[in-house]
C-alpha cells in the first residue's frame, strides 16, 4: 500500500482510500467520531437499520457545517468591516498631516 493510502474499518467494512501522510491521523480521528457519534443515535433513537441512522448522522452534520459557513460568513463581514473602518481612519490621518499618532495613551 503506498504512503499516500490509508486504510480504515467504518461500521464493519475497511475502506481504501487516498490520503496524504499529514492527515492520516486527522481523518483517523474522524472517522472514529463518525462511529461514535452513529452508534449514540442508534443507542438514543432505538434505530437498528444502519442505512437510515447514517442518513440522519449526514443530515446533521450537513446542517451543522452550513450553520458554521454562515458564521463564517457572518464573521467575514464584520472583519471587513473593521479593516474598512481602519483604513478610514488611518487615510484621514495621513491626510490631516499629522506627524505622530500615540495609541493607547491619552493626549493630554
Amino acid at each position: 500500500m503506498s504512503k499516500n493510502n490509508i486504510e480504515l474499518s467504518l461500521f464493519g467494512q475497511v475502506l481504501r482510500l487516498y490520503c496524504p501522510p499529514e492527515q492520516q491521523e486527522a481523518l483517523r480521528e474522524s472517522a472514529q467520531r463518525l462511529e461514535e457519534r452513529v452508534s449514540l443515535l442508534k443507542e438514543q433513537s432505538g434505530i437498528i437499520q444502519l442505512e437510515k441512522v447514517l442518513s440522519i448522522v449526514s443530515l446533521n452534520l450537513n446542517y451543522e457545517l452550513e450553520l458554521e459557513q454562515r458564521k463564517n460568513a457572518e464573521n467575514k463581514n464584520v472583519l471587513m468591516a473593521c479593516v474598512q473602518h481602519l483604513d478610514q481612519s488611518l487615510a484621514k490621518l495621513q491626510s490631516s498631516g499629522a506627524e505622530t499618532v500615540s495609541i493607547g495613551q491619552e493626549n493630554n
